[in-house]
């Protein structure tokens, strides 16, 4: 009889051991699937941040081509003006 409620209590407790294992095991589980959906939501967030960065340093440089390309063109305007007086002058002067 002894041995019967030895050997039950150490079933007993066998049987608390693996299921404190378990759950054990089920919350590493849940951890691990915490921080892989914050991994990904962190290389999303950086994803889009880039994205944003490439917009902005596409734009700059649109703009600039297009300042230079009014820069040039009115430089051209000027040098026209001043070539188209020039002849004017001289078409006066003969």
């Amino acid at each position: 009889m002894k041995k019967l409620t030895i050997l039950t209590a150490m079933l007993l407790m066998s049987t608390g051991v693996v299921v404190f294992g378990q759950d054990t095991k089920e919350k590493a589980k849940e951890a691990a699937h915490q921080a892989k959906e914050t991994t990904k939501a962190a290389g999303r967030k950086v994803g889009r941040e880039a994205d944003k960065a490439g917009d902005k340093i596409s734009k700059a440089a649109k703009n600039t081509k297009e300042d230079v390309k009014d820069g040039t063109d009115k430089a051209l305007d000027k040098a026209d003006r001043k070539m188209k007086k020039a002849e004017r002058k001289l078409d006066k002067s003969k």
